[in-house]
């Protein structure tokens, strides 16, 4: 780690108080890639950093053997079950970022619903933590296959899965 060029009266290497990254995309367009990368650096830099990954967290509260259902946005019943693993990842965020030492958190998921991204902002906005919205884009679709992929072979998800059927 490099050494912190400088600290504020609370510790912290910057002004702005607790920041929280939501990523905001589809699926294979590099949002954990972009996460990873950019808390490594932060965490050089001196800034306590983690990201939280929605999949871990889904993982956890039910495991790797899960309906293709859970993922259709369209799917109400299934709605309630992606919030309870995302407010289990928004609370994680919120302790760590509100007395964790944590100075940047970032949100890892998908995020696509404009109606849940407000309801996230809000969320962190009540505990004083300011969000920040990335949108991850990739219209390149050999390299959205790539991620892809790359994906099905590394992912707990996957394996107990041959790549090609995943």
């Amino acid at each position: 780690m490099a050494a912190q060029l400088y600290k504020t009266h609370t510790g912290q290497l910057f002004h702005a108080g607790s920041i929280v990254i939501i990523n905001v995309g589809l699926p294979a367009r590099g949002k954990t890639h972009g996460s990873r990368s950019l808390v490594r650096y932060m965490n050089w830099l001196g800034v306590k950093s983690q990201s939280f990954h929605m999949g871990q967290y889904r993982r956890r509260l039910y495991g790797t053997d899960i309906s293709a259902d859970y993922f259709d946005l369209g799917n109400e019943e299934m709605a309630q079950e992606r919030m309870k693993a995302e407010d289990s990842c928004i609370q994680d965020i919120i302790e760590y970022l509100t007395n964790g030492g944590g100075q940047l958190a970032i949100f890892d998921a998908s995020n696509l619903r404009a109606a849940r991204r407000r309801q996230i902002y809000d969320r962190f906005e009540e505990s004083q933590i300011r969000p920040l919205f990335v949108e991850y884009v990739c219209g390149n679709d050999a390299i959205v296959e790539e991620n892809i992929r790359k994906v099905k072979i590394t992912s707990p998800d996957y394996v107990t899965m041959d790549p090609e059927s995943a």
